[in-house]
């Protein structure tokens, strides 16, 4: 595990970080209701400024949890490479063939 990991995974555990994703809950309500409104009135230049805003929204939001998971994902792979080679290493060795 390398520090921006553990690092990115106290963050996701600290009570600012809670506070946080409750004022983005806030934030996220107010554009859900102008996105709404504007549907109704179809305004389709308003809906689709709603409408980007919320995705950037959700990119925001979900940034930590998306790099926390990749970083689980990248460490889980270099895990298993890990553990074919010694384990091809160790079947090399139980053959008596030399390990390259």
């Amino acid at each position: 595990m390398n520090s921006d990991y553990l690092d990115l995974k106290q963050l996701q555990q600290s009570r600012g970080y809670a506070k946080l994703q409750a004022l983005w809950a806030h934030e996220y309500a107010a554009l859900m209701t102008g996105l709404q409104k504007a549907a109704s009135k179809n305004q389709e230049s308003a809906w689709r400024f709603y409408a980007g805003q919320l995705k950037g929204a959700d990119l925001m939001t979900g940034q930590l949890e998306r790099a926390l998971l990749q970083m689980e994902r990248e460490g889980e792979n270099l895990e298993s490479e890990r553990n074919e080679k010694s384990a091809a290493e160790i079947i090399a060795e139980l053959r008596g063939e030399k390990a390259s």
